[in-house]
């Protein structure tokens, strides 16, 4: 496992550990677990993919499997990203590999920096641990470990080499991966009712029927398009703003400890992750419109085959299928 702040060169080591692997002749599952500069997949999402040859590190390679995070930062996801990485671990060992080779993410700052890195290497147990800085930036992270029965901790100095780029190339590079994963994608609709769905409470509780959207409508100001009841939560979606004054009333009225309302012009361009019946993510999606009435959602999608998809995971970061970010949701 490689851990380094953004600029540190941790692509760079892993590419340069694969490709020797794999002129030995050997396998490299490489586990890409970088939401915001990922060199396999697509950003919001880890990947996994295995090389036997050097020549293909030179190539975009298509992930084996991904696991969706739903944003280009895991800050506000470590519990998806804890869980896929393991996921993605579990996957690497079934292909029997010479080396498993996972670059993380260049969060090294801050409390999430620790609990995500200290969660991450304590599900996986990598024999390794190389820890590239250039100073005593990512000691933190690695310091809770160094006891640990079998675990390596090789501290790498940064490059003299090594160049941290500016947020805008960040950011361009994140949209011109968007823009290659979508190039050729079409709408496909998924029938909410079919798959089992993971986001702020869509499709987790009884739907509601007229009178209860209309009753809702009335409380809330605005015209309330779906309504979900579930024991604690009562979540609405709106065509347009509502009272946030009223909120309470609402609460009240169906006895619940939260009410979630969203609009939905906010789903538009939202990122998707559909999965497969083990939860694993086949395809990204945008999300293009919800038919609140039939409960179909169309998304944007390089899928072209429905079949397997068997959940539905909605991300909190939005872009539309030319690659342009558009923000946090």
């Amino acid at each position: 496992m490689v851990v380094g702040a953004p600029g540190s060169g941790k692509t760079t080591f892993c590419l340069y550990l694969a490709g020797l692997f794999c002129r030995q002749g050997k396998r490299v599952a490489w586990i890409d677990a970088d939401p915001g500069q990922p060199f396999i997949g697509p950003p919001a999402a880890f990947s996994l993919s295995l090389y036997r040859d050097a020549s293909e590190l030179l190539k975009r390679k298509l992930p084996l499997v991904m696991g969706f995070i739903g944003n280009i930062s895991p800050v506000g996801h470590l519990l998806e990203a804890v869980t896929n990485i393991q996921k993605l671990y579990s996957r690497a060992v079934s292909l029997d590999p010479d080396l498993i080779l996972i670059n993380t993410d260049g969060l090294v700052a801050g409390g999430a920096a620790r609990e995500l890195k200290f969660h991450e290497i304590d599900m996986i147990a990598p024999r390794y641990v190389v820890a590239i800085q250039r100073s005593h930036e990512v000691e933190h992270l690695v310091s809770p470990h160094v006891h640990r029965a079998g675990l390596l901790v090789l501290r790498v100095p940064v490059s003299p080499d090594a160049r941290v780029s500016t947020g805008e190339a960040r950011k361009s590079y994140r949209e011109q991966r968007f823009k290659e994963y979508f190039r050729g994608a079409e709408y496909l609709d998924i029938a909410l009712n079919d798959v089992g769905i993971h986001g702020p409470g869509l499709g987790a509780g009884e739907r509601l029927g007229f009178r209860d959207v209309n009753l809702l409508s009335k409380v809330l100001k605005s015209i309330v398009v779906h309504a979900e009841l579930s024991s604690d939560r009562l979540f609405v979606i709106t065509d347009g703003d509502y009272s946030e004054n009223d909120l309470f009333t609402a609460k009240e009225r169906y006895s619940v400890r939260e009410i979630i309302v969203i609009k939905r012009a906010e789903l538009d361009y939202l990122l998707v992750g559909l999965n497969d019946d083990q939860n694993m993510t086949l395809h990204l999606g945008i999300v293009r419109e919800l038919d609140s009435r039939e409960l179909i959602l169309r998304v944007v999608t390089p899928c072209r085959d429905i079949s397997p998809i068997r959940h539905l995971s909605l991300g909190s970061f939005r872009v539309n299928p030319a690659g342009n970010e558009l923000g946090q949701w």
